[in-house]
């Protein structure tokens, strides 16, 4: 949502004019809402190529939920390589769970300014699921 601050009238055409903050908008299509899902969605979209975890399932589920994502609840493909610090924390009967950091973190929102995506820098837990090196859809439907 943006806030308005008034309204003024243009001198040529007469027109009344919504004087707004337009940090509330989409950079791209200028519509009403900061995060909007038209623009983000094609976005990630035309990143699908330039990752993959190597199993169809996940790509899918992966591909399908940022082509819906709201702000702040995007999922995503996270290279192994981009956690830090990992750390084991403890062992139950189906998984193993380690504490890292995750670098450069969760999207937050796109940066018209650097046209890519801004993240923040997260602490999260992993949890390693014993013998899952072959998901399937029928996994993943329960997640």
């Amino acid at each position: 949502m943006y806030k308005v601050y008034g309204f003024t009238q243009d001198q040529k055409t007469l027109d009344f004019m919504i004087v707004m903050d337009s940090s509330g908008l989409c950079s791209d299509c200028y519509g009403p809402d900061r995060w909007c899902k038209e623009c983000n969605a094609k976005r990630f979209q035309q990143d699908f190529p330039n990752w993959t975890s190597g199993n169809e399932f996940i790509n899918k589920f992966i591909q399908e939920s940022q082509l819906n994502a709201q702000q702040g609840k995007v999922l995503e493909w996270i290279p192994y390589d981009r956690l830090l610090r990992i750390q084991y924390l403890d062992k139950g009967g189906f998984s193993t769970i380690y504490q890292a950091v995750w670098f450069p973190g969760n999207i937050i929102e796109w940066s018209s300014y650097e046209k890519s995506w801004e993240c923040s820098c997260t602490v999260v837990a992993l949890k390693s699921l014993n013998e899952s090196s072959n998901l399937n859809e029928e996994f993943l439907n329960e997640v």
